[in-house]
């Protein structure tokens, strides 16, 4: 396999986590996933299992913590800061069942979601905005739009150089592309080495740092305007689903945990602007 940074094709070993590896590029450092799956297989570890049942290292209910995703949606929305026109237009790569659509369009975007899953595509287009399984197919005309977002979904797709090719192909002359993912060289990352827990094979495909995130920008005509560490909120019950140690589902030990909001205030989350180069 050849990196989609640089195009080298040796590779060195990370990290072993299970039956899995962390392998990095000896050229330019990218960390991927090895074995690396398909594209099929990877888009089928997004099934409902991964919104209900933590499956892939997914999310234990996510629905049921539709309070914590809008909230977030809106502290990332902060980050991209409003419209910058009348109608401006948003796309969310991976927005799931379309919590930070619902809050884009509240603060006066024109929002369209993307997401591998059916039921959340569903979801999105019974509240009323578009959603399509590719980029590509929500049909939208280059230069129309003024932010693409990938919160917490780059580091899921096989292919982030086109993904990233793709959007900087719809961005208008001053769109952005706002990306919240994972920083391989954070500090919270390097002290709990291969415990860390974005060390999740198989769904996490991609481990990124500032280096390897603006070489891959570089490639794809863009540049990096913005790296900075952000904060989110979680839920216990959702920690604990994603850990597979939360109390079976519908006891009153989960809810009173759902409830529970926490700050993520770990220095590994990070909010990446990229600009047309």
């Amino acid at each position: 396999m050849t990196c989609v940074v640089c195009g080298a094709d040796r590779w060195r070993q990370r990290v072993s986590v299970g039956e899995w590896s962390y392998v990095a590029c000896e050229s330019c450092e990218l960390t991927r996933v090895e074995p690396f799956p398909s594209s099929e297989d990877a888009e089928a570890m997004y099934g409902d299992d991964y919104f209900t049942a933590a499956a892939n290292a997914g999310y234990d209910d996510y629905t049921a913590d539709a309070s914590v995703h809008r909230r977030n949606g809106r502290g990332r929305l902060g980050r991209l800061g409003p419209p910058n026109r009348p109608g401006a237009r948003l796309v969310d790569v991976g927005c799931a069942f379309g919590y930070t659509l619902l809050e884009a369009r509240e603060a006066g975007w024109d929002p369209a979601g993307v997401d591998a899953n059916a039921s959340a595509r569903q979801a999105v287009r019974d509240a009323g905005m578009p959603c399509a399984a590719r980029l590509s197919d929500l049909d939208l005309d280059a230069s129309s739009v003024d932010a693409v977002t990938f919160f917490q979904s780059l580091e899921h797709i096989p292919d982030p150089r086109a993904a990233l090719a793709e959007a900087r192909q719809l961005l208008t002359d001053d769109g952005s592309i706002l990306i919240e993912t994972w920083d391989r060289s954070s500090r919270t990352a390097r002290a709990m080495g291969r415990h860390w827990q974005q060390l999740s094979p198989p769904s996490v495909l991609w481990l990124f740092d500032q280096q390897t995130m603006a070489a891959l920008a570089r490639e794809t005509g863009l540049r990096v305007d913005a790296w900075r560490w952000s904060t989110k909120w979680v839920t216990l019950g959702l920690v604990m689903g994603q850990v597979g140690e939360g109390p079976s589902s519908g006891s009153r030990m989960r809810s009173r945990m759902r409830g529970l909001r926490l700050p993520y205030f770990l220095d590994d989350l990070v909010t990446v602007r990229l600009r047309p180069a």
